[in-house]
């Protein structure tokens, strides 16, 4: 997801931060079978895969 990140970063505006979710047990608690997650302002926006389309609304909102 890190390098689809680093990609669609080419085609419109947006900062990300990488957390590691094994260092907080309140997301391997939410998230522990579901990694890589994208977050968005504390909402989940897609997980294993990037979903492009997604991004887009957000940021283009």
């Amino acid at each position: 997801m890190r390098l689809a990140l680093v990609a669609l970063q080419k085609d419109i505006d947006f900062d990300w931060a990488e957390s590691d979710i094994d260092r907080d047990t309140n997301l391997i608690y939410l998230y522990d079978t579901l990694v890589p997650v994208l977050q968005f302002k504390g909402k989940e926006v897609c997980h294993y895969f990037i979903d492009e389309q997604a991004i887009r609304e957000i940021v283009l909102k």
